[in-house]
């Protein structure tokens, strides 16, 4: 697939504020999977997010969610205007 597609995934995860370090598909229970690793720059921390999906297949309202839950749950600080902000632009989207 073209890098183009993802690069959508990305300037999601980077507007909340972290860095994509990288991502891996892998198969669990039978089923694509995709699994990213972000950082927030300011700490330096590091987070595992399991998408349960691979990135195309979830709306990027769906992506969002993910990516957010599991920042929470990584211990990583999430800014939620800018949550905010992305919902709404991902709601106006026909």
């Amino acid at each position: 697939m073209s890098r183009k597609i993802y690069t959508k995934y990305k300037d999601v995860v980077e507007y909340l504020g972290f860095k994509q370090l990288d991502v891996y598909r892998v198969e669990s229970e039978g089923r694509t999977v995709d699994i990213i690793r972000i950082m927030d720059p300011m700490t330096g921390k590091v987070g595992v997010v399991n998408l349960g999906a691979a990135r195309e297949a979830l709306s990027m309202s769906e992506f969002l969610e993910n990516v957010v839950k599991g920042a929470e749950e990584a211990g990583l600080p999430v800014n939620e205007r800018r949550v905010a902000t992305l919902k709404e632009r991902f709601s106006n989207k026909p």
